[in-house]
């Protein structure tokens, strides 16, 4: 006969095998259940082990406290703050451009980190100088983690100045981007510097006018989308007319065979075009009115200009037209060509069309005159007060001689003005003219060439907001390395400057749809009238407030970051940081 269960509390030593080997010795604690007929435990403690080979048990660790384990993770292990906010929207640009995947696309993984940082810094410190890096940089996230320190970024431009293969790739990605009938920017800006170990530095034409030798730095924008897509350096001492060349030579290497090029009357030289036109290049170029074969198309179609067919639509204060003309040009020949019994050097003449588009602007006239005639008004004054003509600016003594009589009768001296002279100059005020070889448009033309008007702001900034007044480094290779960083920042600034300038339209079309609640319509009258009046870098500086902070314990990893205002997150949503 069975016996009958005491229903007492029994404590009983078990041992457990694991799936690695090992034993536990388990003290546990069991009580029969008369209803499901088997022992039920109540509770079990770990009182050792026995290693998988081995006979001896090992006591085992006891188990922490509550107590202990709030104890632990309250002892911090590592605390980092990073300023978070400036930074997210400095590595968007990066991605959303093109620009990351550029570099990365053009050299080992490394190097690229380090271009990119060097770039994000010069953004973000708004063209502060490189030292600056090495405490800024403990609190701002960058690519390159390792740090980046005054011997690294010097190597990194020796490397990169050396490196022509990294620089053209870089160049042909960007040019990739270009649409199909794009058009590009071209200009010119010198740097000036101190050193004598330059080879590029050259006395020459020096846009600060600070009296230093300088290095010319020529950049190539895309008219369509404001983005800078390739750059050249060449001495300083060459006049802005013979870069064209070699600007033909890189963008034909670059894949470019059927962009148009807008330059300045800087760049404009019938040796320029006729190089533009055998290279197969269109071209838009303003040009001087004193040209000899320009001037008489002017005066012939006066009468044009003024009619009401002729204003502009889009800018009722200009009046254009179109004159097409064939005009003879002069190829020299580089090389000597037996089949045509022509020598290195000979020269042939061809004849092409070309577009002479002829504006003019009563306002500008008008104006014109004015500051003319005050110009005029104050070299006869000072004339009439006995400064020598020789003292003046060569500028101010070819005025005196051209528009004045000059007599002298004894001590007394008098200014006559030339007025037949003075009324021809005043006769072409007003005046501009484009050349094109292939818009017939006028307006289409001038719209071309004022949209690469707003590009001259861009040129600017490439000094501004990259650090390039100055070289500031020694050798040629190395100033070519840093000119690339350089340029990759002015990439970053110029496509963060259309992200705003997009910003800007969207948020007037939010406003007068009026499809926004009260609250949403103040929001945004609120952000933009801040984006209106409030300078790009310090728009990125506003959001370098928001900061991240990281706390790391021997349990776990605490994070937070800076809450941000709603107009603050508007901000970020449009230009695409931000999906909420």
């Amino acid at each position: 006969m069975p016996s009958i269960p005491s229903g007492e509390i029994k404590t009983v030593i078990v041992h457990v095998r694991q799936k690695n080997g090992d034993i536990y010795v388990l003290e546990r604690k069991i009580k029969y259940d008369p209803e499901k007929k088997y022992n039920k435990i109540l509770s079990a403690k770990l009182l050792s082990k026995i290693p998988k080979g081995s006979e001896i048990p090992v006591p085992t660790r006891a188990k922490r406290k509550k107590s202990d384990a709030n104890e632990a993770d309250s002892k911090i292990v590592t605390a980092e703050r990073t300023r978070i906010g400036m930074m997210d929207i400095i590595e968007h640009v990066g991605q959303v451009s093109g620009i990351d995947d550029a570099v990365y696309g053009s050299t080992d993984y490394g190097t690229a980190q380090k271009i990119i940082s060097l770039a994000r810094y010069l953004l973000a410190s708004n063209g502060q100088t490189l030292p600056g890096i090495r405490t800024w940089q403990y609190n701002h996230p960058l690519p390159y983690e390792d740090g980046i320190t005054e011997d690294v970024y010097h190597n990194l431009f020796k490397q990169i100045g050396m490196d022509e293969s990294l620089q053209q790739e870089f160049f042909t990605r960007r040019c990739e981007s270009l649409s199909e009938n794009d058009a590009l920017a071209y200009d010119s800006s010198t740097i000036s510097t101190y050193s004598n170990n330059q080879s590029d530095a050259r006395f020459g034409f020096n846009k600060a006018h600070d009296g230093l030798k300088t290095i010319k730095l020529l950049t190539l924008y895309s008219i369509n989308s404001r983005q800078p897509v390739a750059f050249t350096k060449q001495p300083g001492n060459l006049p802005d007319v013979t870069s064209v060349v070699n600007a033909l030579k890189q963008l034909t290497a670059l894949g470019i065979k059927t962009r148009e090029i807008i330059t300045d009357n800087g760049y404009y030289s019938e040796s320029n075009i006729s190089e533009m036109l055998q290279a197969g290049f269109d071209f838009i170029t303003l040009a001087k009115t004193s040209i000899k074969w320009i001037r008489p198309e002017i005066d012939k179609n006066t009468d044009a200009l003024h009619q009401f067919s002729s204003v502009c639509p889009f800018d009722p204060s200009i009046n254009g037209i179109v004159v097409p003309v064939k005009h003879d040009f002069v190829k020299v020949h580089k090389y000597a060509s037996q089949k045509k019994g022509l020598k290195k050097g000979d020269t042939e003449s061809f004849t092409k069309k070309i577009y002479i588009h002829i504006y003019f602007s009563q306002t500008r006239h008008n104006q014109a005159n004015v500051d003319f005639n005050e110009e005029l008004l104050e070299l006869k004054r000072t004339l009439e007060e006995g400064t020598p003509i020789e003292e003046l600016s060569p500028s101010a003594q070819e005025k005196a001689t051209k528009y004045f009589k000059i007599k002298k009768w004894g001590s007394k001296l008098t200014v006559i003005p030339d007025n037949e002279a003075i009324s021809e100059a005043n006769k072409y005020q007003g005046y501009f003219v484009l050349i094109s070889n292939r818009e017939k448009n006028p307006f289409e033309c001038l719209s071309k060439y004022r949209k690469r008007e707003t590009i001259e702001s861009f040129f600017r900034a490439e000094k501004q907001q990259a650090d390039g007044s100055r070289a500031r480094v020694w050798g040629s290779d190395t100033l070519r390395g840093r000119m690339f960083v350089q340029f990759v920042a002015l990439c970053y600034y110029e496509y963060y400057c259309e992200l705003i300038r997009k910003l800007k339209l969207e948020l007037d079309k939010d406003i007068h749809e009026g499809q926004l609640s009260s609250n949403e319509l103040a929001v945004t009258k609120r952000l933009k009238s801040w984006v209106n009046n409030t300078p790009i870098y310090l728009q990125l500086q506003w959001f370098d407030t928001v900061e991240s902070v990281k706390i790391s314990t021997k349990l776990r990893t605490y994070r937070w970051s800076t809450e941000v205002t709603a107009c603050d997150s508007l901000y970020l949503k449009k230009i695409g940081v931000r999906n909420d």
